[in-house]
């Protein structure tokens, strides 16, 4: 609220406040992003399976799990020197 009554955009203090990461914390992402990585190739595997309703429940939990992590990791839905 405080950023809004001074005029400045909610997206903008969340970017800047990402950009601030310490080192520290950049450490934990390595491993975060392992995980990512695991769930990509669970999601792959699991789209294999169309048409089996155990695989395709799986594949939407999964789904929601990578959505989450992305929205953490890059909440202006950008990476850092990515092209998106």
């Amino acid at each position: 609220m405080k950023e809004r009554a001074m005029g400045v955009d909610e997206q903008k203090v969340v970017e800047v406040a990402g950009a601030r990461t310490t080192a520290t914390a950049q450490l934990f992402w390595g491993e975060s992003d392992a995980m990512l990585a695991y769930l990509i190739e669970r999601a792959d595997a699991l789209a294999a399976h169309a048409g089996n309703p155990r695989a395709e429940a799986e594949l939407e939990r999964v789904v929601t799990l990578i959505e989450a992590y992305e929205a953490k990791r890059w909440p202006s839905g950008k990476m850092a020197g990515g092209k998106g």
